[in-house]
């Protein structure tokens, strides 16, 4: 074979490789809330803080480098939390990602009966993170939600 036969291959397997090389990452799982705090309590809002662990299943390490995620309580809108900071992800392992954003009180003690008698609040989260693997970029929604014992998420409070 000469030459021009084996340029076309070698093309075709390069353009492959990039592409395998640009696949998206699996989206790190949600492991839990650790250290809840609660500041500047007023009357309308308070600033709450927290460590969320996540795992990131990749066998390559990740950058976090945007976050922007609403978050609601009961379905209503509760806060809003933006991180413009870097977070490294490591290969294969748990992570913790500091969060802190003010949350509306009102909305929380309209519903402070019904929170009360079941014992539980219904969290969501609906944004995006924008995270990094070897310089590219990729956009990734957010969608979570999952009920929370309110006694379990007390005990975490600093």
């Amino acid at each position: 074979m000469n030459a021009n036969t084996w340029r076309p291959l070698f093309i075709y397997s390069l353009i492959l490789l990039v592409f395998m090389s640009c696949k998206q990452p699996e989206i790190p799982q949600y492991q839990g809330i650790q250290s809840l705090g609660i500041s500047k309590i007023s009357m309308n809002e308070s600033m709450v803080s927290a460590n969320l662990k996540f795992y990131n299943p990749n066998p390559y390490p990740l950058k976090l480098n945007h976050a922007d995620v609403q978050v609601l309580l009961e379905g209503k809108p509760a806060g809003h939390c933006i991180l413009d900071s870097t977070i490294i992800m490591p290969a294969r392992d748990s992570f913790y990602l500091p969060v802190s954003f003010t949350i509306d009180l009102g909305s929380i003690l309209k519903n402070a009966f019904q929170l009360l008698i079941h014992g539980q609040v219904k969290v969501n989260a609906e944004g995006f993170v924008r995270i990094h693997k070897s310089g590219v970029g990729f956009r990734i929604p957010v969608h979570y939600e999952e009920y929370h014992k309110i006694d379990q998420l007390l005990q975490g409070m600093n």
